[in-house]
């Protein structure tokens, strides 16, 4: 019971004003936790693939369309218990073409009834620019054809398990690596902040759970904030919705094939006043998990001639 007390006041303490960050964001963020938390890596004790692809103000021209892919599994290294991940992610806005990169690994420990993970990720961001792209309102590019930049990366984060209570921190772009672009300019990878958090709850028909999730996203100065029920049945179907704070609302819906493939698709109606220059947003999301074979402990057999 405590746990449903602290999660709901997580949950309201989030209901407020919030703008859009630098980072792609994604209305299945809770399928993708490896990819803002490294700590999240092999922590449901499976190997888990996820693709989600992300076609954002759908009919805005330039609008930010995003593929990203992942991997996390548990692994066992130097007798520990902990999880690895990779992650690829191309995210296209108008003129920019941003590509991430990066391997993630993850510490386990046994905290109480639950599970505590601690984790780092590093990889290279690419961002490109093309200066030939054209603007819609025909104003000239302040680049002169295509540029390039490749930096270093970082991420860290913590994540925590226990009765059904998900909460997870973490922290991207860790070092705010700067891209220098020599006589065009520089721009830099502000530091971003995720709070994140999920509570199973069995309902009376044992076939429903219901799923109550948050993801707060921050850089320092602005924040944005996704509030989710989603309704699962037969853990097969599920349906659900996102409340993006004065930005969108998002329904989802999804189900398994063959026990372990997920298929999910998301859509978003606009609330700001961006809703009026395009049609909605569109998510599709595929992901497949399975257990891990487990080579058996070889088994002493005693002979009855030598008991």
């Amino acid at each position: 019971m405590k746990h449903k007390f602290l999660f709901l006041i997580v949950l309201l303490a989030f209901a407020m004003q919030t703008i859009a960050q630098q980072d792609p964001h994604y209305s299945h963020f809770m399928f993708n936790q490896p990819s803002y938390n490294p700590a999240y890596c092999g922590t449901s004790g499976m190997i888990n693939g996820t693709m989600i692809y992300r076609d954002q103000w759908m009919g805005l021209t330039g609008g930010p369309k995003t593929l990203m892919l992942s991997a996390d599994a548990p692994v066992r290294l130097f007798g520990t218990s902990g999880g690895a991940g990779i992650t690829l992610i191309n995210d296209e806005i108008g003129y920019e073409s941003n590509f991430t990169a990066k391997l993630a690994y993850a510490y386990h420990i046994q905290a109480g009834s639950g599970m505590l993970s601690f984790g780092v990720d590093a990889g290279l961001f690419n961002k490109s620019i093309n200066g030939d792209w054209q603007f819609p309102d025909e104003h000239e590019s302040i680049f002169a054809g295509k540029t390039r930049k490749m930096i270093f990366d970082l991420g860290a984060g913590m994540y925590y398990n226990v009765g059904g209570l998900t909460l997870g921190l973490s922290s991207m772009h860790v070092m705010k690596p700067v891209l220098d672009f020599s006589e065009d300019g520089e721009t830099y990878m502000a530091r971003h902040y995720y709070f994140t958090g999920t509570y199973n709850i069995s309902l009376a028909n044992s076939l429903f759970e219901l799923t109550p999730g948050f993801i707060l996203m921050s850089d320092g100065s602005t924040m944005q904030a996704d509030i989710n029920v989603n309704l699962l049945y037969n853990k097969k179907v599920w349906g659900g919705v996102t409340y993006r704070n004065e930005d969108a609302i998002a329904i989802l819906a999804g189900f398994t094939l063959m026990g372990d493939l997920k298929v999910g698709a998301a859509y978003e109606f606009g609330l700001s006043k961006l809703r009026k220059t395009n049609s909605g947003s569109f998510e599709l999301m595929l992901g497949y998990a399975f257990m891990p074979e487990r080579s058996k402990p070889a088994q002493k057999v005693r002979s009855v001639r030598f008991l």
